[in-house]
């Protein structure tokens, strides 16, 4: 009997089973900002020690480019006010967007790994949604101590990404005959989470989510899925009216009112942009900014940590030079998609518009509220697009193979 050693076995333990493991992290999110942080630096970690024996699998192209946005970020921190703080951004940022080159080569170990993995994701999705729902329930049968505080205890952030991969898991595993009607109860608990927490950020990616799904997934008809946007966005407005009568109240800055000041924010950013124009705040360091950071707002003097805005975030933090790497890195694998397009399957094509779809919804949501640096882009998007390299790579790989030339001819 053949033994095998027992860092082999470590390294195999990862590729079978271990690199699965950032579906785990929307879920784990409920536990706790350390539960997070925990799993996904023991990820980031065994994924490190075990990749190098595959290391013929990554993407040269990509592996540079993701160096160079890395070494971006880290030239920053020099002359930054707060170093220390920057460097542990920067261990955050690494440490969760690894994925970026973990995924692609854990996949390529098997043809049937792309599907264990939207699988995954569908059943944490599930589990997040549930035990959000739990915890929903938990604060309104807990009584007025403290008070329930929708906008700050309930945590919408995650649903419109993850909801593609439940649309996903419905529409190819559930019978026909009441397919559409899981799905639309599925939308609907969605919806209505999002509209009691009062994300407006979240309620915009849903939207895009939902859109980029039903166009290049289901195939509907543009006529189709504008009225479905229309009708998800209605519900949504009607739930949560807040921003239209604050925007009532204050008709001198009335879009400012409307959008919570982001508008306020952002032109206060770009009239006074950084000291450093190329390397920016430092990453980690854009709170510093605070003469930028404060606004007024029905008379209030409100002091936010970010300007809830990732492209603007990064810019400010990291300067040109790193929002410049970051765009370059997300136009690189959106360019190679369109490239690589016609080579792949109707299927492909349609798992492909799964992860577009929660890239959709997160690069949304990210425009109006989290920054560049949190869980929901520095770990959530960076796996999307590590899948959408293999994918592509696989995809084209197989088409060519084949000899084939397009989905028309399969």
């Amino acid at each position: 009997m053949k033994i095998i050693p027992l860092h082999d076995r470590f390294h195999e333990a990862f590729f079978r089973w271990g690199w699965l493991s950032p579906a785990v992290l929307p879920f784990a999110q409920l536990g706790g900002r350390g539960l997070f942080n925990t799993l996904a630096g023991c990820y980031a970690l065994w994924g490190l020690l075990s990749f190098w024996s595959r290391r013929d699998r990554l993407d040269r192209f990509m592996v540079l480019l993701y160096l160079a946005l890395l070494g971006a970020f880290l030239l920053t921190i020099p002359g930054s006010a707060d170093p220390v703080g920057g460097v542990r951004t920067w261990l955050g940022f690494f440490m969760q967007s690894i994925s970026l080159l973990l995924i692609p080569v854990a996949l390529r170990e098997s043809p049937v790994n792309f599907d264990r993995l939207l699988n995954i994701m569908a059943l944490f999705g599930a589990l997040t949604l549930g035990g959000l729902y739990l915890l929903l329930l938990y604060y309104l049968l807990r009584g007025s101590s403290p008070p329930f505080d929708p906008s700050a205890q309930l945590q919408e952030d995650n649903l419109p990404f993850l909801l593609p991969f439940l649309l996903a898991w419905l529409w190819w595993r559930s019978p026909s005959r009441w397919r559409y009607g899981a799905m639309a109860g599925v939308i609907a608990f969605v919806l209505v989470y999002v509209a009691i927490a009062e994300g407006r950020a979240a309620l915009l990616g849903l939207i895009a989510g939902l859109t980029v799904f039903c166009k290049m997934v289901l195939g509907w008809r543009l006529r189709w899925v504008t009225v479905l946007t229309l009708l998800v966005l209605a519900a949504g407005i009607a739930v949560n009216t807040g921003p239209f009568r604050k925007a009532e109240l204050d008709s001198q800055h009335p879009l400012d009112a409307f959008t919570a000041g982001r508008t306020a924010l952002w032109r206060q950013a770009l009239t006074h942009p950084p000291a450093r124009p190329w390397l920016g705040m430092g990453i980690g360091n854009g709170a510093y900014a605070s003469e930028v950071l404060r606004f007024e707002l029905g008379g209030d003097s409100i002091q936010v940590k970010h300007l809830h805005n990732f492209v603007l975030d990064a810019w400010y933090e990291t300067g040109l030079l790193g929002v410049s790497l970051l765009m370059a890195l997300l136009g690189a694998v959106f360019i190679r998609l369109i490239q690589s397009w016609r080579h792949l399957s109707i299927r492909e094509r349609q798992r492909a518009g799964v992860w577009l779809a929660a890239i959709a919804a997160l690069m949304t949501a990210g425009m109006l509220s989290f920054s560049y640096t949190s869980r929901q882009l520095a770990c959530y998007l960076f796996v999307s697009l590590g899948v959408l390299i293999d994918g592509l790579h696989n995809g084209t790989a197989r088409s060519l193979a084949d000899g084939d030339t397009g989905p028309d001819k399969r």
